[in-house]
């Protein structure tokens, strides 16, 4: 930073100086309030002698000498490096000021006394004076009694302390990596529409389908909501292939695209989904499907689209699975025969909803984003960072995709939409009924020749 970010700093987080100055006063009283206090104890010795014979004798005052005969002088109590570690000596002209501090005001003063009294007669000793002539050292007066601590003082720890603690957590907060947690941060960030903030749902883990089971909940009207947001994306385009990729993994892709689904079928739109999250597949078992096949064996060429194509709820809409995990997802997704596959897709239903990988190196999702006609961005509230999200539009720009905005999803305690009954939104759910695994209008699906059981050697 240079000096002038400062004050930018200071304009931009004076809530969080103003919040560490008081944790930081109140750190610093409480540790202050522990600190033992010290006192200090101070005698001024008259030299009447020449500047250089004052800073001889101050020299003399720091001698291990010294300590040794105010420690015999006190008793035994103390030792001579106990004296060391308690004086403190300033030299002026003709005067030295001795400091003695001490956790004891009583101590100190004793101290003090007991090295202006050592020190003049080792002075004597060693510069008798002659008959008639001044001692060389005169002790002016006795120290007197501290009545007050200088240690700690709380009139200088105590602002230090909260504005260093101010000033840490503003720096602290500027630099750490930061989360997304809102529609205009993300908005700026990727200059793209935000088409849906998607309120944390409790209920997914055990029950996802939140349109069908919830319809009136907040979260199946944010669900609606992108629906008909979608109606506005690259209008010039009548059939779709859109790519869902989140920036991290458990971005909430799965859920949202399911719910999508439901709710796109539901209005009258043909809709297909296809899972190309190939290493983590979720989809199959979250609409209670086979997973035992699908995509993966569909690239391979095992099977045909037409008998990897699930139906569900009746037919409402298509499901294509992940199928087997593969060894190397991210080199099928970018193979041509994906690109095939997809066009093929377009050709028959009006909306295709691919749900890939991370936006990460090496996934494959930015290749699978460019081969659609668009992308949906899923940024996970408060677990993606700004550079990782940065990093998923960069994968995304170089492999030549198309960003046609984002989602910020799993955001706490959000209050979108409305809980008031709409015919219009009940008729067409109340008609859905939850699909038993693995059937067809009420038949028992056959899997297609030659594939094995559900999970043979190859699945999670």
């Amino acid at each position: 930073m240079t000096p002038h970010d400062y004050p930018r700093l200071a304009r931009k987080r004076w809530r969080t100086i103003l919040s560490g100055l008081l944790c930081g006063l109140c750190g610093a009283t409480a540790f202050l309030w522990r600190s033992p206090p010290e006192y200090a104890a101070r005698i001024t010795i008259y030299v009447p002698a020449s500047a250089q014979r004052t800073d001889s004798y101050a020299a003399l005052l720091r001698t291990d000498r010294l300590g040794r005969d105010i420690a015999a002088a006190l008793g035994p109590a103390m030792s001579g490096a106990d004296i060391a570690g308690e004086l403190t000596f300033s030299a002026g002209t003709t005067l030295l000021t001795v400091t003695a501090t001490d956790r004891n005001p009583l101590q100190a003063k004793r101290i003090a006394d007991a090295a202006g009294d050592v020190f003049t007669q080792l002075v004597t000793e060693l510069e008798p004076p002659a008959p008639g002539m001044p001692a060389p050292a005169v002790v002016l007066a006795p120290a007197a009694l501290p009545t007050s601590a200088v240690s700690p003082d709380w009139r200088v720890y105590v602002p230090l302390g909260a504005l260093a603690a101010g000033c840490a957590l503003a720096l602290v907060r500027e630099f750490r990596p930061r989360t997304l947690k809102s529609e205009e941060e993300l908005v700026r960030l990727t200059e793209t529409p935000n088409l849906a903030v998607l309120p944390a749902d409790p209920n997914v883990p055990w029950d996802p389908l939140t349109v069908r089971e919830r319809p009136h909940a907040p979260q199946a009207h944010v669900f609606r909501e992108l629906r008909a947001n979608l109606q506005f994306v690259d209008v010039d385009t009548a059939r779709k292939v859109i790519v869902f990729a989140g920036t991290v993994p458990g971005s909430g892709t799965t859920t949202l695209l399911c719910n999508l689904a439901i709710v796109l079928a539901t209005a009258g739109h043909r809709v297909v989904l296809v899972e190309a999250d190939l290493a983590r597949p979720t989809m199959a078992g979250c609409l209670g499907l086979d997973d035992g096949f699908g995509l993966t064996t569909v690239l391979a060429g095992r099977i045909a689209v037409d008998h990897a194509l699930q139906p569900w709820a009746g037919s409402l809409f298509d499901v294509l699975a992940g199928g087997l995990i593969p060894p190397d997802p991210a080199g099928l997704l970018s193979s041509g025969r994906m690109r095939i596959l997809l066009d093929e897709l377009r050709c028959r239903y009006d909306m295709v909803l691919v749900e890939a990988p991370p936006l990460a190196p090496g996934t494959g999702a930015a290749v699978l984003a460019a081969a659609g006609d668009g992308a949906l961005l899923v940024v996970r509230h408060g677990k993606t960072t700004r550079s990782r999200a940065r990093s998923a539009l960069r994968e995304l720009s170089q492999a030549g995709g198309r960003l046609y905005g984002t989602v910020l999803s799993m955001v706490p305690g959000s209050k979108t939409g409305t809980t008031e009954r709409d015919p219009q939104v009940t008729a067409p759910l109340a008609a859905l009924q939850r699909p038993p695994v693995l059937t067809v209008n009420g038949r028992k699906r056959d899997r297609p020749n030659g594939l094995p059981r559900n999970g043979a050697g190859h699945r999670r």
